[in-house]
């Protein structure tokens, strides 16, 4: 019998094991692990390619998923000319790929539920996938693209230009395809506004670890300091999706 050495992976936004074992992603099962096989599942059959596929489930009940080479990002210098518009693109062709589907239900489309750059595989500095599914769900296709927009573009850490993270959001827009520019805004606010209050409820939590808590405190600082930015060049920002 062939041993196959398992690796760690880090990157990507979750506190489960995720390994690496040969050509394939061993990650141990959540909450969410099912619909998002059915999903996965869904998107292989349709020709969606910037998903893993799911491989069935180990003896160990791990998802296997097919193994995507590359790297997560988090920071523009890390990406290619033309990654924004690329992963605009990829995103709307989830959504185009799930309207209408069972999968959907009542809802416009599935999202991805997180595709921040830390969820998402690049190579050579554009990106390829979207990776951690656990969070997909049946929703509305704009929360997708404002959680995009603001973990993609806007970062009051990095020292990134406001003209910059400005013009990255307008290319990701344009990628996307036409989102009115007040909404898009809007979207992005309240998916800030979402993580702000969530975290700052899981900092009173005194049933959660010292740890995840400390992890509540620093995404309770990113979420309202991207926030701060977004109000504070608001103009800026509408400029450039305009």
């Amino acid at each position: 019998m062939v041993v196959v050495t398992e690796e760690p992976l880090s990157g990507g936004n979750n506190a489960l094991e995720v390994v690496r074992a040969g050509d394939t992603v061993r990650r141990t099962r959540d909450a969410g692990a099912a619909f998002a096989a059915q999903v996965l599942t869904h998107l292989e059959s349709v020709g969606y390619s910037h998903a893993p596929r799911h491989l069935g489930i180990d003896d160990q009940g791990r998802d296997i998923l097919r193994f995507i080479p590359g790297n997560t990002t988090d920071h523009p210098t890390q990406r290619a000319p033309g990654a924004y518009a690329a992963g605009g693109r990829m995103l709307r062709e989830l959504h185009e790929a799930t309207t209408g589907s069972p999968l959907a239900g009542t809802h416009e489309c599935v999202t991805h539920g997180d595709p921040g750059p830390f969820n998402t595989i690049f190579q050579q500095g554009l990106p390829v996938a979207f990776i951690d599914w656990s969070s997909c769900r049946p929703g509305d296709r704009l929360d997708d693209l404002g959680y995009m927009a603001w973990t993609w573009c806007i970062q009051s850490q990095g020292q990134v230009p406001m003209t910059e993270q400005a013009r990255h959001l307008r290319e990701l827009r344009d990628g996307y395809g036409a989102i009115d520019p007040e909404r898009l805004l809007a979207a992005m606010v309240c998916r800030q506004t979402c993580v702000a209050d969530a975290e700052a409820a899981n900092i009173a939590d005194l049933k959660l670890t010292p740890t995840r808590r400390r992890h509540a405190e620093a995404a309770l600082a990113w979420a309202t300091a991207d926030r701060d930015l977004i109000h504070q060049h608001e103009t800026l920002l509408l400029s450039a999706l305009r």
